[in-house]
């Protein structure tokens, strides 16, 4: 899990999120990147362990090695046991970034709004499946939906 963290590029994605923003000066920056945050910590789980979930057949399918198949073989678990313990792990990482967005930081409430909507656009985005890897069995719909065809008012 400790290298798996690593390569999620939540923080960075989060990082880009904040450019142009007013509130986003260096403590911001410093806020986020801290290790010991919880919102840092929340993020890098939700983003890498939905990936994960959402890619792992498919990576297997290429010769890659995915985290699911690491947590099988190292716990010793069929891939629903894994599955489930994403879920738990994920449940868990939601209730970090909410308790954390619920006591007073450092930084304003634009900020923290800004890391929770990126933890919750991951939610959408693989909901389904991956929607980076095939944004066309998903996210096409959702943007077509948004952008396109929005609901009138």
């Amino acid at each position: 899990m400790e290298t798996a963290l690593k390569s999620s590029a939540a923080i960075v994605s989060v990082c880009q999120a904040f450019i142009g923003m007013e509130e986003a000066d260096e403590i911001a920056y410093q806020w986020l990147i801290n290790t010991d945050n919880k919102v840092h910590k929340a993020l890098n789980i939700i983003a890498r362990l939905y990936d994960d979930l959402a890619t792992n057949e498919d990576e297997e399918k290429r010769g890659l090695v995915c985290g699911t198949s690491c947590y099988m073989k190292q716990y010793g678990v069929t891939r629903k046991e894994a599955v489930e313990a994403y879920s738990e792990m994920i449940e868990v990482a939601w209730k970090d970034m909410n308790e954390a967005c619920l006591k007073p930081m450092p930084v304003s409430n634009k900020i923290a709004l800004r890391a929770l909507s990126f933890a919750r656009s991951m939610d959408v985005f693989y909901k389904e499946c991956d929607g980076f890897g095939s944004p066309e069995k998903s996210m096409k719909d959702l943007i077509a939906k948004l952008l396109i065809q929005p609901i009138p008012l």
